[in-house]
């Protein structure tokens, strides 16, 4: 029984081997997917308002002036002669997203957040996981008092 069972083996290891996998495919034997397909906006989105994206434009500039000439920030920005930028740990997240709320403390720490993430090319969920304790709870009553969080209990 177990020569049969490694014969077995050894002949799909054979042919796999001599599988040719660009001519000997099996695209055309797929069958052709008919659904209609719905490309309509979600009903929950609401664009910003003319106000809203003038706000955005205007903490965009503020925050990018803030991060571009500061040298001890605007490293984290630059790519060294290798074409390679210098990796943001835990602690200078928090030194970056500390320096611009003391410098802007108007604007809505959700905007800070989201304009750093992106002038930095931070994935948010690691941006966020990487901040202290005090600013996850910042982020997350701002968030309650927009009316974003309503049917999620938090633990703060």
């Amino acid at each position: 029984m177990n020569e049969n069972l490694e014969n077995l083996e050894n002949q799909q290891e054979d042919e796999s081997l001599f599988r040719d996998k660009i001519f000997d495919n099996d695209f055309e034997q797929t069958e052709l997917d008919t659904t209609e397909k719905s490309f309509s906006i979600d009903s929950n989105y609401i664009e910003k308002t003319f106000d809203e994206k003038i706000d955005e434009a205007m903490f965009y500039e503020l925050i990018y002036d803030v991060l571009d000439n500061d040298p001890n920030i605007n490293r984290f920005n630059r790519e060294d002669e290798n074409g390679n930028f210098p990796k943001i740990n835990k602690s200078d997240i928090n030194e970056i997203y500390r320096y611009v709320i003391n410098v802007h403390p108007d604007i809505p720490r959700i905007e800070v957040f989201s304009i750093i993430t992106g002038v930095f090319d931070i994935n948010p969920e690691k941006f966020y996981d990487s901040l202290s304790n005090t600013f996850k709870t910042e982020l997350i009553n701002e968030l309650k008092d927009r009316g974003y969080l309503k049917n999620i209990k938090s633990l703060f």
